[in-house]
């Protein structure tokens, strides 16, 4: 018998929320605390968990999101699988600033913004709609 590692807590599980509608979503993430339709082609956005995680509507999907909720993330490739996502090479850094990488799992991008020490200010998630 082996011993197994034990999966990362996960801080979002973005393939589950991504391009999904609002009901989807709130069932995930529970009702929204916020809602305000922007005046830019009807999208709207929700806010969830007290501001915790932001999720703008495109067409009734699911196309941004913003994780501001990131006290358990480091600034950095380790930071993936917390999202769901698997801890593949970025295709952008800027060591200080930020850390992007271009469809991961089927999303457009994701970018981690540090915070100027080790960890993540915030999440950006383009899972946009083709």
């Amino acid at each position: 018998m082996t011993v197994r590692e034990a999966l990362p807590r996960l801080a979002l599980n973005v393939p589950l929320i991504a391009r999904k509608t609002a009901s989807e979503v709130e069932r995930i993430l529970g009702k929204p605390s916020k809602c305000s339709r922007l005046q830019l082609n009807g999208q709207v956005r929700n806010i969830y968990r007290n501001g915790a995680i932001e999720v703008v509507f495109i067409e009734g999907k699911a196309s941004w999101i913003k994780l501001f909720d990131t006290r358990d993330l480091a600034f950095g490739i380790d930071a993936l699988p917390k999202l769901g996502l698997p801890p593949v090479k970025p295709t952008y850094v800027n060591r200080k600033h930020v850390m992007s990488w271009g469809n991961v799992s089927n999303l457009k991008e994701v970018s981690l913004y540090s915070n100027g020490n080790t960890g993540v200010s915030y999440v950006l998630i383009c899972a946009c709609v083709s």
